[in-house]
This record gives C-alpha cells, sequence and structure tokens, in this order.
C-alpha cells in the first residue's frame, strides 16, 4: 500500500499542472462564450457553452490516459520498476479517473452557475423556460464518468498492446496498424453483441432510471438541451464491469513481461 501511495503521489505532481490548465481552459472557453454571447445578443450560445464542456469530458478523458501512458512510454522506466504492473496501470488509471473526476465536478458548478446568470446581460427579451437542477447536472457527470473509465481502460488496453507487439520485429513498424484494426474490432464485436437477442433480454432485468428530466429550455431563439438515457440493466452494467476488469488484467499481465520497445 505504502509503494502504491508513493506511485499516486508521483503521478499527482507529474500531473497536477495539466489539471491545472484544463480547469483554466473550461472557464476560459465559457468566458469567450460570453463575450460572443454578449456581443452576438445571442444568449443561446453561452448557456449551451459549459454543458458542452461537460459532454466533452469523455474525450478529455482519452487525453488524461494518454498523457500518463505517453509520459511511462517515453522515460520507459516500467520496464525496471520492481513494482507489479497491476500497481503502476492502476495508479496511472486512478490518477486519471481523479482529475477527470474534479474536472466534470468543476465543470458541472461552472454549469450550474452560468444557467443563472440573467439573460438581461445579453440584451435581448427571452425568458428561461427551465434549468437543470444541480442534482440532474451530477447524474449527466456520473454517467460521464462511467464512459470516461471505459474509453480510458480500452486505451490503457490498446497502449499495452501496442508495446508488446514490438516484440515481433518484422511487425513492429505496422504496430499502430494492427492496434487501429483491434480497436475497431473490438467495437464491432461490441456492437453485435449489444444487438443479439441474449443482450436485448438481459437489458431489461433490473433497470434503474438515470438522468431523468435532465433538460434545458429557453424561448427566445427556440434552444433546447436534452439528455435522458431513460434507464440502464444493472444485469448487463454488472457484465460490463466483469469485462473492464478482464481488460485491465490482461494489461497488467502484458506489461509484466517487461516488453522492451
Amino acid at each position: 500500500m505504502k509503494a502504491f501511495r508513493g506511485l499516486m503521489q508521483k503521478e499527482w505532481l507529474i500531473g497536477k499542472s495539466v489539471l491545472l490548465w484544463l480547469l483554466l481552459a473550461q472557464a476560459g472557453l465559457v468566458f469567450v462564450a460570453y463575450l460572443l454571447a454578449k456581443y452576438l445578443e445571442v444568449a443561446g450560445l453561452f448557456y449551451i457553452s459549459s454543458p458542452m464542456v461537460i459532454l466533452m469530458h469523455p474525450l478529455i478523458m482519452i487525453f488524461l490516459i494518454c498523457s500518463r501512458l505517453n509520459v511511462e512510454g517515453k522515460a520507459q522506466v516500467w520496464l525496471y520498476n520492481p513494482q507489479s504492473s497491476g500497481m503502476l496501470l492502476g495508479s496511472k488509471l486512478l490518477i486519471s479517473v481523479l482529475f477527470q473526476g474534479m474536472s466534470l465536478l468543476f465543470a458541472c458548478l461552472l454549469t450550474f452557475v452560468t444557467m443563472r446568470i440573467p439573460t438581461s446581460h445579453f440584451g435581448v427579451s427571452f425568458h428561461t423556460e427551465s434549468m437543470m437542477s444541480f442534482y440532474n447536472l451530477l447524474q449527466m457527470g456520473i454517467f460521464l464518468m462511467a464512459v470516461s473509465l471505459f474509453l480510458a481502460l480500452v486505451m490503457l488496453f490498446l497502449w499495452v498492446v501496442y508495446h508488446a507487439l514490438a516484440r515481433v520485429s518484422a511487425i513492429k513498424p505496422f504496430r499502430w496498424l494492427i492496434v487501429s484494426l483491434l480497436f475497431i474490432g473490438m467495437v464491432m464485436v461490441g456492437s453485435w453483441y449489444e444487438s443479439t437477442a441474449v443482450y436485448q433480454q438481459m437489458d431489461t432485468v433490473w433497470v434503474v432510471d438515470v438522468l431523468s428530466d435532465s433538460s434545458f429550455t429557453m424561448s427566445a431563439d427556440n434552444l433546447k438541451f436534452y439528455l435522458n438515457t431513460g434507464g440502464i440493466s444493472l444485469l448487463t452494467t454488472g457484465l460490463d464491469i466483469i469485462t473492464l476488469v478482464l481488460l485491465f488484467l490482461a494489461s497488467c499481465w502484458l506489461l509484466d513481461r517487461k516488453i522492451e520497445v
């Protein structure tokens, strides 16, 4: 546990500047949208900017995990580190999730505040019909965190496979192509599996509602923002979690071989 805490501290020290710039970029984007909305007198441009920042977070997660892995890939310290691959990869995954969670919480707070700025600031006569509550925003954040975690584990697995392929000199120059085809294959298999009758039946078991009434509408420029997944099955979600755990274990197994790049 002490070793893992040390790895987490290292990841935090290396990556905290990235988190700071990420938060500043979110605030800067919303501020620019405010200036444009005020200049153009299109209030919807401002009110939709912060929800869009929230929706961008799955892509932000890909950036976070890839930046953490890229640092390790360049230094190649993982080839000689005495700690297990589970600790090495787990610390990078956990710090990325931590950064993502902090960024999502900041984005939710930013959206909650921006949606309550009076429309009179923009010099147009319209009124707000409905606003998302902070609870709705947190629901959206949790849902996107789950999506982000899935993407992070997939990227983690593909990164390890990419380095593992360096063992075979004949295919080393074409690793990127093989990894790309692997990713496409994973997407196709996942899509096929979700379209089967068995999965569709399981998806109706133990369903819980999420993101209910997560809507935002305004009257002047017909701006509408609505997100509702309806519900998710605890059964299929549990199977997805098991799949992701197996994907992480496969990544650790490949990295444990300490394949030189």
